[in-house]
């Protein structure tokens, strides 16, 4: 769905718990908005149910699944082929003609048999009445979670987009702000992961890989100099050491020890991954998640200097790291 599409889908899941939490329409209008839903979520398997609940059922539909959660139960009782929708108003036929039964006033030899045959009518109108009741209500709430279940995702979809819409707007401040050629670099990437084929994702794999590389010198430009880790080793910085630099910078201007680990750990992952992807095959969906995992993360990385306030020691160049 697009955002439209999301917001409209948002909007009738909303009406439609209110209307089944505060009983303001009938049954069969309830089905007919929750079958717009599930058009509209693509939820095809329920769209089918909806309608066996508009007409007639059988207990072998969807494997007996909604059978059981409609409390039909197992028995092919009579009645309980028909829909729900049909059930609600049979039940207000029934209610009626129960209100109009009464005891027949007549004395004589009959009037046991006639009293008896009576009582047993009245039984029978209420026990099925009970009966589609429980079916109707069940059916309601199967239709409740479902649309409770659509309108939580949906709400969630909806923050889900602001909230990256927002971290886009923070990121592409940051790296158009970079030298080089950074925002084309993501805009070749997307258009060869949208093509799709082989080729295209191996050079948006590159593209991204080369875009990993611009933030390295945009961030920590090559140097000379030699930091060593925690054991003594060398960390070479120079030009062809990108890796080293970005978690060069990483270090500069990160105190939290974890958040410094994963973030260097991320762009380590990210970039082996990337740089194998553009020699061996990748698929769509990897080279999706692994564009936008990047994405994110570069423009992490890049807005460190910005948003951390972390004084970094003067390199041997005297300037600050």
């Amino acid at each position: 769905m697009n955002s439209e599409e999301r917001s409209h889908a948002l909007e009738l899941a909303d009406e439609l718990l209110s209307d089944v939490e505060l009983d303001r329409i009938p049954l069969d209008k309830l089905l007919l908005k929750g079958a717009r839903l599930a058009r509209l979520t693509s939820d095809d398997e329920f769209a089918k149910w909806i309608k066996k609940e508009l007409s007639s059922y059988s207990a072998n539909d969807f494997n007996g699944k909604y059978w059981r959660l409609t409390m039909r139960g197992s028995k092919k009782e009579e009645g309980t082929y028909t829909g729900a929708a049909h059930l609600a108003v049979y039940i207000d036929t029934l209610t009626m003609e129960l209100k109009g039964l009464n005891l027949p006033s007549i004395s004589g030899n009959y009037a046991t048999v006639a009293t008896r045959a009576a009582l047993d009518h009245i039984g029978g109108v209420r026990n099925a009445i009970t009966r589609h009741n429980q079916v109707v209500t069940a059916a309601r709430n199967v239709l409740h979670d479902f649309v409770s279940k659509h309108y939580y995702l949906l709400r969630f979809s909806i923050h889900q987009g602001e909230m990256f819409e927002a971290a886009k707007k923070s990121i592409d401040g940051v790296l158009s702000g970079m030298p080089g050629d950074a925002l084309r670099k993501i805009d070749s990437a997307y258009a060869n992961i949208s093509a799709g084929d082989p080729e295209a994702i191996a050079g948006a794999m590159n593209s991204v890989r080369r875009l990993v590389d611009a933030v390295a010198d945009a961030v920590f430009p090559s140097t000379d100099e030699v930091r060593r880790d925690g054991q003594g080793n060398a960390i070479k910085l120079g030009a062809q050491h990108r890796l080293n630099r970005i978690k060069a910078h990483i270090d500069d201007y990160v105190d939290s020890k974890g958040r410094g680990d994963r973030m260097k750990r991320a762009v380590g992952d990210i970039y082996a991954r990337v740089s194998s992807g553009v020699h061996n095959d990748v698929a769509a969906s990897e080279a999706r998640y692994l564009f936008l995992s990047a994405y994110v993360l570069l423009g992490e990385i890049s807005s460190l200097s910005v948003s951390e306030t972390k004084k970094v020691p003067e390199r041997p160049d005297g300037n600050a790291e």
